[in-house]
């Protein structure tokens, strides 16, 4: 949880209309952040905004960020908050706990009581409990907010290879390039799966304008360079290819076939280059002909 922390807390907190939006089920028309550390006795929540709702009404939005391990146990630290923030604001309030990482939460409800040895309730409290583990990712892509999109990394993946290069399309038709900057790095940050930061960073490559800066191909260059050897840069070239373009084995073994007849590294450097720069896969190919050939 630790890890994942930070990235959420920054994601909501520049993202906090959308999540409003989300949580409270309604159009929001402003939100804005409230101290943290309630009055009283030091006390700090996770996350504290007060939002505007397209009707003018004013309501708490309060988040909660939950690992598998929690002492006190939540319920017992939601019922202080949720009195304090009651207590302190007297405006209508929602409370959210987001149990990030498989299993937290299992047993949360998030509908707690205290009985009354008479039989009556003493006391009652609930909040949203919301187990990101457990949500579908195809249900938050239903959603259609690119915002909410950041947090695929965290929810049920079944069909990663699907559901990433999607998100990354989705993400990549955001107008305002430094909303976008973000929604993507916040993504990344928020996946725990290597695998499936690789789908994404290839995703990213296929759509990058600028295909020689990318830092998937720049990670596979990086490693011929360091290797030194012609089997690296034969096998650099054939994973940016692989990256790149479609298109048969047959024509991926008749590269690799020629590739092993160029035994000067440098020629080899200068054909990744190639590769990395060729719109298509033709004009690759030409240039191998002729390296085959010199």
């Amino acid at each position: 949880m630790a890890s994942t922390d930070s990235p959420l807390k920054r994601l909501v907190s520049t993202f906090i209309t959308d999540f409003a939006a989300w949580l409270l089920k309604t159009q929001v028309r402003e939100a804005r952040p409230l101290n943290i550390e309630l009055p009283g006795e030091t006390l700090a929540v996770d996350q504290v905004f007060h939002v505007v709702l397209a009707d003018g009404r004013q309501v708490i939005l309060h988040m909660e960020f939950q690992g598998r391990r929690s002492h006190p146990s939540m319920p017992w630290r939601m019922l202080e908050y949720i009195s304090r923030l009651a207590g302190t604001y007297r405006l209508e309030l929602l409370s959210v706990v987001f149990y990030v990482g498989r299993g937290a939460g299992a047993d949360d409800t998030g509908h707690h009581q205290v009985q009354s040895p008479t039989g009556s309730v003493t006391l009652l409290w609930q909040y949203e409990v919301i187990r990101l583990w457990q949500m579908p990712a195809e249900d938050l892509l239903a959603l259609g907010s690119p915002a909410l999109l950041a947090l695929v990394g965290q929810t049920q993946v079944v069909r990663p290879e699907v559901v990433f290069p999607a998100v990354v399309a989705r993400l990549r038709q955001e107008p305002d390039r430094e909303r976008q900057r973000q929604l993507l790095t916040a993504l990344l940050a928020l996946i725990t799966e290597e695998e499936w930061i690789h789908m994404v960073e290839r995703a990213l490559e296929l759509e990058d304008e600028l295909m020689a800066e990318s830092p998937f191909l720049r990670r596979i260059q990086e490693r011929a360079r360091t290797a030194g050897s012609l089997t690296a840069w034969q096998r650099a070239i054939l994973e940016t290819l692989a990256v790149r373009f479609t298109f048969p084995e047959a024509v991926r073994d008749s590269v690799e076939q020629r590739l092993t007849t160029i035994t000067d590294e440098a020629q080899l450097a200068t054909l990744h280059t190639v590769a990395v720069q060729s719109t298509q896969l033709a004009d690759f190919l030409a240039s191998l002909e002729s390296s085959a050939r010199g």
